[in-house]
């Protein structure tokens, strides 16, 4: 059937539906005419969700750009899934930071699927933080050549014991190899050394799929972007746009720039944490990434009356750039400041020439994720691998845990100055 046909079928149905529904009122309830009246309803019912379903279907079919007018671009590559085996036999060698690790980056450079967090400057990045140990599992083949690795962190704190972590403060960077097998064989790596160390839980954070039980509730929320800001706008739609300019009633300005603006990004931020009950980061730990990333980091900020109130933390990596943290000042939150940040973000991104924008990882279904995808992003799963030789693993360091649930109601509470200067010590512990 064509639209119209449906149209057609579809107003005739409800015109019997309404018949229906006024002969309700000249029978008695639970005899058999009201029965019979009830399923005939029903029945009527259920044809229209299909004709209306049917209608949808057809409309979108209408409305989508011919095949030659849509920009086709590839996920970014550190979401892909290894599609190859080896199937050779290879060595696992364990290196630190004080070995040549030369042969390692030339490795990465040449790979296909890195992210930034395999990167020199992140490994670099941890070297300057506290109760860090680094190391890299390369898996060898009979050559010689790398053909993959892992790097991890082992943080030995004071407060929360020993655990290992593939890319702790962040969202993912497990194994990075073109290989499944090779994948795996790194991952049961980090197996045994749960299981022969003394190591509380060792945790790899992937976007890699394996047969190994993982956690799935995170997600990456991406969004593919167009190649102007009017096709921004129209591509968001009229609820959206409406939301966004709603802002504007308040004149905020925004601003990009680089590490100049880390007072500023701080103070919103520190703020925020303390409102949400997480123990901050200290501005140092941020310094020491602007300082690593240099060029791949940006510092947006929206400013109302020259005064801080949202702020996003962005870095790129290939074609696509990351905003893994961002925050508002509780006060705006009604004056949709938070959306004419990401709209105004989102621009920006636009004019850098990138072709994707991640979000950042959410808890599925969450508050977070329902807002993100809103603007169009869809969920990229991850997979977080931990082994254990207990019970009482990485759920110890869970938000979640019930445990934490006094600790994040008192620290709600307590004056932002105070969080400043104790939630460094807490956060730099907390992977």
């Amino acid at each position: 059937m064509n639209i119209e046909e449906i149209k057609s079928q579809l107003k005739g149905l409800k015109e019997q539906k309404g018949r229906i529904a006024r002969q309700f009122k000249s029978v008695e309830s639970g005899t058999e005419e009201h029965a019979a009246l009830i399923a005939a309803m029903q029945e009527v019912s259920t044809e229209v969700k299909t004709l209306e379903s049917a209608l949808k279907d057809c409309l979108n079919q209408q409305q989508e750009p011919s095949p030659t007018s849509v920009r086709k671009v590839l996920p970014p590559s550190q979401f892909n899934q290894p599609q190859n085996t080896y199937g050779e036999s290879i060595t696992l060698n364990t290196l630190t930071a004080s070995d040549d690790l030369s042969s390692w980056w030339a490795f990465v450079d040449a790979s296909a699927n890195d992210s930034l967090y395999h990167s020199r400057a992140i490994w670099q990045f941890y070297g300057t933080q506290p109760y860090t140990h680094r190391e890299l599992i390369v898996a060898v083949n009979r050559a010689g050549e790398i053909v993959g690795g892992l790097p991890f962190v082992t943080l030995a704190t004071p407060v929360f014991g020993k655990f290992t972590v593939s890319q702790p403060f962040f969202n993912y960077g497990g194994p990075l190899t073109g290989y499944r097998d090779v994948f795996e064989a790194l991952l049961q790596a980090c197996k045994k050394k749960a299981q022969s160390g003394d190591d509380k839980y060792v945790e790899i954070r992937t976007t890699v799929k394996t047969p190994l039980p993982a956690s799935l509730k995170k997600v990456s929320m991406l969004r593919q972007l167009p190649t102007s800001s009017e096709k921004l706008d129209e591509e968001l739609g009229a609820k959206v746009r409406a939301q966004v300019k709603k802002a504007e009633e308040n004149q905020p300005t925004f601003k990009v720039g680089g590490s100049e603006l880390l007072k500023d990004f701080y103070a919103v931020f520190a703020r925020n944490m303390r409102d949400l009950g997480t123990p901050v980061n200290g501005i140092d730990f941020f310094e020491a990434l602007c300082n690593e990333l240099r060029h791949n980091i940006h510092i947006a900020m929206v400013y109302i009356d020259g005064k801080p109130v949202g702020t996003g933390f962005l870095t790129t990596h290939r074609n696509m750039m990351e905003i893994p943290w961002a925050s508002t000042v509780r006060d705006v939150n009604k004056m949709n400041i938070n959306m004419w940040m990401y709209d105004n973000i989102l621009k920006f991104a636009i004019t850098q020439k990138v072709e994707w924008f991640d979000f950042g990882r959410s808890t599925k279904d969450a508050g977070t994720y329902r807002f993100k995808k809103q603007w169009g992003a869809r969920p990229f799963q991850h997979y977080w691998y931990s082994f254990a030789q207990e019970e009482e693993s990485e759920s110890s360091l869970n938000p979640d845990n019930p445990k934490f649930k006094l600790a994040i109601n008192v620290w709600q509470r307590l004056p932002v100055w105070l969080t400043k200067r104790i939630g460094p010590f807490l956060s730099r512990q907390l992977p």
